[in-house]
C-alpha cells in the first residue's frame, strides 16, 4: 500500500468521527437505551472510558509496526493463511455494515418521504453515486468527507442544543436504570458503539505522517464519545417513552420538535439532506477500503474495477433483508456481536501476539 494516496490528520479524524455520527443518526443511541434504560447516559460514560483506554492500548501495540495495518500485522504473525482469514472477515464485516446502513436509511426515507416509491430506486440513489465517488481516490474522498463531517457535526450540535429546552431531568431516574448488571456488567457489550475502531486498524498506511496515529485515534475516540453521550442524554430527557420504543430514526424525532420561528417549516428535511450526504460519504470510503483489502490479498493492480462488484454485493445484500424487524435484529444482535468478536477480541489478540513475536525475534537476535 505504499503507492496509495495520503491524507492529513484532520481528514483522518473526520473519517472516524463520521462513522460514529452516521451510526448515531441510524439509531445507535436507541439500541443502547433499549438495553440499559434511564442509566444509558451512565453506561455510555462507562463504555467511553473503556473505549479510550482500549484506544491507548492499540496505539501502543501498533507503535512497533510503522506504516502497517491489521492485514500486514496478521501476515507477520500467521503468514498468508491468517492474512487471508482476517481480510475476508473484515471484507464481510464492512459489506455487512454497509448493507445495513444503506437499507436502514433507505427504508427510513421511504417511510418518511417516499412511501409510494419502490425501495430499489432509493437504494440505487445511494449506490450509483458511491460507484462514481469511490473511484476518484481516497484523497478526494477524505477532503469532501472533512467538509461533510464538519457540517454533520454542527447539525447534530444544533439538534442537541435546540431540543434542550424540552429536557425533563427527572427522566434520568432511576439512575441505575434496569440495574447494576445491565449498566456495568452485561452493559459492557455496548462497546460495539465504537465500531469505528475497525477503521482505525486500517488508517496508518493512509496517513501522511504515521507518527500522528495516536493523536488521531485518541481525538476521534473522545469526539465520538462526546457525541454519543450527548445524543443518549438528549433522547432520554426529551422522550420519556424512548426506552420502550423501537423507532427507526430516534434522532429524527428530535428534528421534528425544533422550531426556528414561523418562517422555517419542516427543518427536518434539511437535516435529512445532510444525513444523506454523510451516508454517501460513509459508503464511499468503506467501499474504497474494501477494494484496497481485496487488492492486498489478490495482488490486482487496480482496485477501482472492484468497486462495481463490491457495490453490487452491498445492493444485493440490502435487498435480502425482508422487513424492518429482521433489519433491527441484525443491527442490534448479529452486527453487535460480530463487531465485538472481530474488532475488540480477535484484532486485539493479533496485535498482542504480533508484539510478543516481534519482541521474541529481537531477543533471539541479541
Amino acid at each position: 500500500m505504499n503507492n496509495i494516496q495520503k491524507i492529513g490528520k484532520f481528514e483522518a479524524i473526520s473519517i472516524v468521527v463520521m462513522v460514529t455520527i452516521t451510526q448515531i443518526i441510524l439509531n445507535l443511541p436507541n439500541s443502547i437505551i433499549i438495553n440499559t434504560g434511564s442509566s444509558s447516559w451512565l453506561n455510555v460514560l462507562y463504555v467511553s472510558i473503556i473505549a479510550i483506554l482500549f484506544c491507548f492500548l492499540i496505539c501502543k501495540l501498533f507503535n512497533p509496526f510503522s506504516n502497517s495495518d491489521i492485514i500486514d500485522i496478521s501476515e507477520f504473525l500467521g503468514g498468508k493463511i491468517l492474512k487471508f482469514t482476517i481480510s475476508i472477515l473484515y471484507i464481510l464485516f464492512f459489506i455487512f455494515i454497509s448493507s445495513i446502513v444503506v437499507r436502514y436509511f433507505s427504508s427510513s426515507l421511504k417511510l418518511i418521504y417516499f412511501e409510494n416509491s419502490p425501495l430499489v430506486f432509493i437504494l440505487l440513489l445511494f449506490l450509483v453515486p458511491v460507484i462514481i465517488v469511490a473511484r476518484v481516490g481516497i484523497k478526494s474522498i477524505a477532503k469532501v468527507n472533512l467538509i461533510i463531517t464538519i457540517i454533520l457535526s454542527i447539525s447534530l450540535l444544533i439538534i442537541l442544543v435546540f431540543t434542550s429546552v424540552n429536557f425533563v431531568p427527572q427522566q434520568i431516574y432511576p439512575i441505575l436504570g434496569f440495574g447494576i448488571n445491565k449498566t456495568f456488567i452485561s452493559g459492557i457489550s455496548n462497546i460495539f458503539a465504537f465500531s469505528s475502531f475497525s477503521y482505525l486498524y486500517f488508517l496508518i498506511p493512509y496517513l501522511k505522517n504515521p507518527d500522528e496515529f495516536k493523536k488521531i485515534a485518541i481525538s476521534s475516540t473522545v469526539i465520538s464519545s462526546i457525541y454519543l453521550f450527548l445524543s443518549v442524554v438528549c433522547l432520554i430527557m426529551v422522550f420519556p417513552f424512548i426506552s420502550f420504543t423501537e423507532e427507526m430514526l430516534s434522532v429524527y424525532l428530535l428534528t421534528r420538535i425544533i422550531e426556528f420561528g414561523k418562517f422555517f417549516q419542516r427543518v427536518d428535511a434539511l437535516f435529512i439532506f445532510i444525513w444523506i450526504l454523510s451516508t454517501l460519504s460513509f459508503l464511499a470510503f468503506t467501499t474504497h477500503l474494501i477494494g484496497n483489502i481485496f487488492k492486498k490479498i489478490t495482488k490486482i493492480e487496480d482496485e477501482k474495477e472492484l468497486i462495481y462488484v463490491i457495490t453490487n454485493f452491498i445492493f444485493a445484500l440490502a435487498l435480502i433483508y425482508n422487513n424492518i424487524a429482521i433489519l433491527k435484529y441484525l443491527q442490534n444482535y448479529i452486527l453487535k456481536y460480530f463487531t465485538i468478536i472481530l474488532v475488540f477480541i480477535i484484532s486485539l489478540l493479533i496485535l498482542i501476539f504480533a508484539n510478543l513475536k516481534l519482541k521474541r525475534r529481537h531477543f533471539n537476535a541479541n
